[in-house]
């Protein structure tokens, strides 16, 4: 069994991290993508307009919806501050998988020697890399243009629809 794991705060989960996991379907074709929204990521303090991690799992769960094979798990929203080093040896001894890989974009590549427990992270997973030229909009860049009423174009249209109606990023409920 193969197994991909796509983290991240997803905040909000956009267009390049679906085109993220799909770039991940196509080219390693693992047994199960596991999407998971991080809680309380110990390595930084997500900012104040955060919606909390029920929203962040549920815009997820519809940034997901049109990707065949691809779950969405809310594992790390509980329990506290979690590693990834945590996660994975939580989903190695789940499912015993013969390989897994850890799907990131390249920018998180070229930090991944300063994560918690780096060299043993890489024995028990690894990397895969995606440049972000497809959606050139990092979260943070989206979520100012959110603030502004602007960036619907980088969402999938469910997740727009969401933030809109839960009033999120700065935005009033309709």
């Amino acid at each position: 069994m193969t197994l991909a794991l796509f983290g991240g705060s997803f905040n909000p989960p956009h267009k390049g991290h679906a085109a993220l996991a799909q770039k991940a379907l196509n080219a390693l074709r693992p047994d199960r993508l596991i999407w998971m929204p991080s809680g309380d990521p110990p390595h930084k303090t997500l900012p104040p307009e955060t919606p909390s991690s029920a929203h962040r799992l549920a815009m997820s769960r519809l940034a997901a919806e049109e990707l065949f094979g691809v779950e969405v798990s809310d594992f790390e929203l509980t329990g506290g501050a979690r590693y990834t080093i945590d996660t994975v040896k939580a989903l190695r001894a789940l499912y015993k998988p013969d390989r897994l890989w850890l799907l990131m974009g390249q920018d998180m590549r070229e930090s991944l020697d300063g994560w918690y427990k780096a060299a043993e992270l890489k024995t028990l997973a690894e990397p895969f890399a995606v440049s972000r030229k497809t959606v050139p909009v990092s979260s943070t860049e989206l979520r100012a243009l959110l603030g502004r009423g602007l960036g619907q174009e980088w969402l999938p249209p469910a997740v727009w629809a969401y933030i809109r109606k839960e009033g999120l990023y700065g935005g009033s409920k309709p």
